[in-house]
């Protein structure tokens, strides 16, 4: 006796332990799915404030644009934009290295690269802000 639909297209490859938690194949559910459209959502927020700090500073001179940016709040909106855009940096790239690399060192290797390239690039941008804010 069947104990559910075996038509094709119904079918289900997941087990039924994935289907309760909501997994696929990789094991990690919607949640970087997830992740990678928030980051996106506030990526477009934040590029919203970085295009309105762009118009404020032009034609500014050095001293004028350290000013505004030291502010605190400005200086926290770049410190979160450059994290928000590094963090979706790092869920883009590392969906394509999971998809497309299938030897395992490599991909190992190329993940773990893809990580420390995006924390290099927040930390960069963090110093910048730093050096600039506090004159550093």
């Amino acid at each position: 006796m069947s104990t559910g639909n075996t038509h094709p297209r119904t079918r289900s490859f997941r087990t039924p332990l994935g289907r309760a938690r909501g997994l696929g194949s990789a094991g990690d559910g919607t949640g970087h799915f997830m992740a990678q459209r928030a980051t996106a959502a506030v990526s477009f927020i934040l590029l919203m404030f970085l295009a309105v700090l762009f118009v404020l500073l032009a034609g500014a001179d050095y001293e004028r644009a350290r000013r505004i940016v030291g502010e605190p709040l400005v200086a926290s909106g770049l410190v979160f934009t450059a994290a928000a855009f590094c963090w979706h940096m790092k869920l883009g790239m590392q969906v394509i290295i999971e998809d497309y690399v299938h030897h395992e060192l490599l991909k190992y290797t190329l993940l773990t690269a893809n990580v420390l390239f995006c924390a290099a690039i927040f930390f960069l941008a963090l110093i910048s802000v730093g050096r600039v804010t506090f004159g550093l």
